[in-house]
């Protein structure tokens, strides 16, 4: 939810490798940004090459002990083709454990759904939900091979590449309204990511949700939890899909270019360059993108993201331009393009640009929160600020960084209760979330109410104890009410946690000492101990 998000747009991390398994250029990488944390999951495409299955999981975001929100425009990376886009969720079955995606492009490679009798022909083998929760070995021989995109260790570190298994066993289960396919004895021993395709000779039989380990018996007993492709067709043809292209896909018509599996590689060190705030890393792979991809609009956009991070927003703007005309409709780009504006001052034309972006898609909330920002910063346009973000808790409703944003308005608003109300509906739709209790502090602190302000920091440390921003945080607050015994012992908590973090926060802490010791009339520099 924040402007970040827009001018870096959508991180992934993966890679490539040849897996041995005739479903390989079917497979993706599902990437979810949420209000707290971001995360990968394997997919698979179906269909007619434009729609992707994944688990539930990969496109819901647990906000507290039992709230959850769903990530509507996650981003797909095809293992064919090395492209990404942004996609839309179609449908999520929290039940059936999966997650239906629209691609805003066709024609991919897409895994043939195997029906019901295609499991009585191959007799895999029935048991009882007893029989499963017995702990006693059930199945019987029904070889498959599980095809997935792992985090895999590689000579120059760990990447994002497509993966195989072997489960040796199977069986089929009812469990509540559903049939679930069981596996038993996987190799290699190590994790399978969920969304992976499950195939039994030529047609995908399932998709890999979760290990299972049952310890009722004599012996630990160790499964493979799986969406059965029977369930999977009945869902996504339910959701519009038609499910005769579900058992017998089309032939791909999306090219696959000689690079690739070079872009895959490029599209990882990209967006996790972003994700680690290095937009000079990141326009150096997108330049390398490009070469690639010289017509893909969505690797131009992100080189021009990376311009703007870098703070060539003249030339940021001539990339977005050029993307324009390759796809002037393509999510993002308005947003993108506006930020560069507001980086050259051109806030008129920034504001226009975003008021474009919120007319073409009016269920998005990324351009509406892009707007709230804009108008966020200029004093004389609060109330238009205070509009927008009212409109993202609208379209947000499970949102607690949509909360946040009203709750930032109202601050600047200088209606501190209001913002603090706001503040407390984010935490209750996410309890342990270290932003909004950051955010209570810093709003009691505005409103001179320094004892909920300390109450807040000193929770924050609580919920975060090891969170160095936290400790700085109540640290900075203590300083400021004079205090300089706990400052220095939480500044020495930062210095001593492991890993060692961030050179940014080794800084800050240094300043903060720096700034005790001066109110002491001390020597700047850790002090002696008596």
């Amino acid at each position: 939810m924040r402007t970040l998000v827009y001018l870096f747009a959508l991180m992934l991390i993966c890679g490539s490798a040849q897996a041995e398994t005739p479903f390989q250029d079917c497979l993706g990488v599902i990437r979810s940004f949420g209000d707290q944390a971001s995360w990968f999951s394997s997919c698979v495409v179906i269909g007619d090459g434009s729609y992707a299955i994944t688990s539930w999981a990969a496109v819901n975001e647990k906000m507290g002990p039992t709230s959850y929100q769903t990530v509507r425009n996650p981003v797909f990376i095809s293992a064919h083709t090395g492209q990404a886009w942004q996609c839309e969720v179609k449908a999520s079955n929290k039940d059936l454990n999966i997650a239906l995606i629209k691609l805003p492009t066709k024609g991919l490679p897409a895994a043939p759904l195997a029906q019901w009798d295609e499991f009585v022909k191959s007799k895999a083998a029935y048991c009882t939900l007893g029989e499963l929760m017995s702990g006693e070995p059930i199945g019987n021989r029904w070889p498959t091979q599980i095809c997935g995109i792992a985090r895999e260790q590689t000579k120059a570190g760990y990447a994002l590449q497509p993966s195989s298994w072997n489960a040796a066993k199977a069986f089929v289960t009812d469990i509540d309204k559903y049939k679930w396919l069981f596996l038993i004895d996987i190799t290699p021993d190590k994790p399978v990511p969920n969304g992976s395709i499950i195939s039994h000779g030529s047609t995908l039989v399932g998709m890999y949700l979760n290990k299972l380990i049952i310890t009722s018996g004599d012996q630990k007993q160790v499964f493979g939890r799986c969406a059965m492709s029977t369930d999977i067709a009945r869902y996504a043809g339910d959701k519009g899909l038609n499910t005769a292209l579900l058992y017998s896909p089309r032939a791909a018509t999306a090219k696959r270019g000689p690079g690739a599996d070079t872009a895959f590689q490029l599209q990882a060190k990209l967006y996790t360059a972003i994700a680690l705030g290095r937009p000079d890393s990141a326009l150096e792979s997108s330049k390398a993108l490009i070469k690639l991809l010289p017509d893909d609009p969505q690797a131009r956009m992100m080189m021009g993201a990376a311009l703007s991070g870098t703070g060539k927003f003249d030339e940021a703007i001539k990339v977005f331009d050029e993307c324009a005309k390759l796809d002037p409709k393509l999510p993002g780009l308005r947003v993108n393009r506006a930020l560069a504006l507001v980086g050259l001052k051109k806030n008129s034309e920034a504001e226009a640009e975003l008021l474009k972006a919120v007319e073409e898609s009016p269920s998005d909330t990324r351009p509406v929160i892009a707007l709230a920002d804009h108008y966020l910063a200029d004093e004389k346009t609060l109330d238009k600020a205070y509009t927008y973000a009212k409109k993202v808790t609208t379209l947000a409703p499970d949102s607690p960084a949509a909360r946040l944003l009203l709750a930032k308005v109202e601050k600047s608003r200088k209606n501190i209760q209001a913002s603090v109300d706001a503040i407390g509906e984010a935490i209750k739709l996410a309890p342990e979330w270290a932003d909004a209790w950051l955010a209570l502090g810093a709003t009691f602190e505005a409103g001179n109410d320094k004892a909920n302000a300390e109450k807040s920091y000193r929770k924050l440390v609580e919920k975060q104890p090891k969170n160095p921003a936290a400790m700085l945080a109540l640290a900075s607050f203590l300083t400021d009410q004079g205090k300089k015994d706990e400052p220095l012992e939480l500044i020495a908590k930062v210095r001593a946690l492991t890993p060692t973090p961030p050179k940014d926060i080794l800084d800050a802490a240094k300043a903060l000492e720096d700034q005790v010791n001066k109110a002491e009339g001390r020597k700047a520099g850790p002090q002696p101990t008596p």
